[in-house]
């Protein structure tokens, strides 16, 4: 009897064991098993300038930054960078909102932001700061609003310049406030570079773009959202194919040398902008044309070592990557016949050595086929460099998202 009855306690602790690994536990275990934290936005930080707004750092303001996120989520959470400040970094408020317009939110939506249970928090010099889980359900069609209090003077800031996107600030805490108290505005990001939610469990993970100022959508319209990278995330949310798209382009950034202004290389910031991100799977590079451009001695030969190394360092990852064709740029100012050479070189090699695992021919897509050195006009900013929005909407319509099965 005393067998039998110990027979039958063992066999109802395996039922339930076997049923808590289906699902079958508390409901918070259910909630999670709706999908897994993917990245649904970033941006690269820079450090601060020699002068201006992020050498000058804030005291006693309110910072509105406004972003758009590229998947949906039931909930989200943000991450802080302190990575090039000097001190550590000490903010007394975070809200999240959706926004309105501007930097007006949505009455109802405002979410008090906290870290480790509290609602200050202190990042230290050279790291970054996951929030808890904020009960806010991400709409990849709104903007959110990530109002960041600071009382004390923070000393130069890291930040991404050239956002493409307003940030609105204010003297003292307006955290949950209105537009009103926003006075000034500055077109860049400060420590918020990540934001992550809670995804569909359709979305098989994230796709970190590379890349400069074609990435980072210098001359497409302020506050639209038409970036390449944006209507590359719109095509992935209708399409069979679910990827979050996130854009680690800075303006004049660099495959093989860094610069102050113009952030660290591409090989040296994979690990913080792309191996750091939440739920990565793949990576697009689409660099090498400011060095081309800015080093006449640099032949095709030493763009494409360069190009090596990130291809390895990131198959090391176990992650795939994607080249994109380096884009025309005669009329620039920059253009001779020798850097020409050099771009054909290196985007042949790039369509045909087989060392990517997918090749986007930006170049092919944008280049006038009367005289493929420069832009189709219809696709050209003006600085005949960059595109413009409709030359951005076509670089998105040029991926085959079929590769990213």
């Amino acid at each position: 009897m005393r067998r039998l009855l110990y027979v039958i306690f063992i066999t109802i602790i395996i039922f339930f064991s076997i049923y808590s690994l289906k699902g079958w536990g508390s409901s918070n275990e259910k909630n999670s098993g709706k999908g897994e934290w993917i990245g649904a936005w970033t941006a690269s930080m820079q450090s601060p300038g020699e002068d201006g707004v992020s050498h000058k750092g804030f005291e006693n303001q309110t910072i509105r930054l406004i972003l758009r996120p590229h998947i949906d989520g039931e909930k989200m959470r943000i991450r802080l960078s302190n990575t090039f400040g000097l001190d550590p970094l000490s903010i007394d408020e975070v809200h999240v909102a959706i926004t309105k317009n501007g930097s007006e939110i949505i009455p109802g939506t405002d979410q008090k932001v906290t870290f480790g249970g509290d609602e200050k928090v202190t990042i230290p010099s050279g790291e970054k700061e996951f929030s808890d889980q904020i009960p806010l359900k991400v709409n990849s069609d709104k903007n959110l609003a990530v109002s960041v209090y600071v009382k004390d003077k923070t000393g130069p800031v890291t930040w991404h310049p050239r956002s493409m996107q307003t940030t609105y600030i204010s003297n003292g805490n307006h955290v949950s406030d209105d537009t009103s108290a926003f006075k000034t505005k500055e077109e860049a990001w400060f420590w918020l570079d990540g934001v992550d939610v809670v995804a569909d469990p359709s979305v098989k993970g994230g796709l970190v773009v590379v890349g400069s100022s074609i990435a980072n959508g210098n001359h497409s319209t302020v506050n639209a959202n038409h970036r390449w990278p944006d209507y590359l995330a719109k095509r992935f949310s209708t399409s069979e194919v679910k990827m979050s798209v996130l854009n680690a382009g800075i303006s004049a950034n660099q495959l093989i040398n860094s610069h102050s202004d113009k952030g660290e290389n591409a090989l040296a910031r994979l690990e913080r902008d792309v191996y750091s991100q939440t739920g990565v799977k793949a990576v697009i590079l689409n660099q090498g044309l400011n060095d081309i451009r800015h080093y006449p001695e640099y032949d095709a030969d030493k763009i494409i070592e360069r190009m090596r190394q990130v291809i390895n360092s990131v198959h090391g990852q176990g992650l795939k990557i994607y080249g994109g064709t380096l884009t025309p740029f005669k009329g620039s100012g920059m253009y001779t016949s020798k850097k020409e050479k050099t771009r054909q070189e290196v985007n042949d090699w790039i369509r045909t050595s087989g060392e990517f695992d997918g090749v986007i021919d930006f170049d092919k897509a944008l280049r006038d086929p009367e005289e493929p050195e420069r832009f189709l006009p219809k696709y050209d900013a003006g600085d005949h460099l960059h595109p413009n929005d409709l030359g951005y909407k076509k670089m998105a319509e040029s991926v085959d998202l079929s590769m990213f099965k």
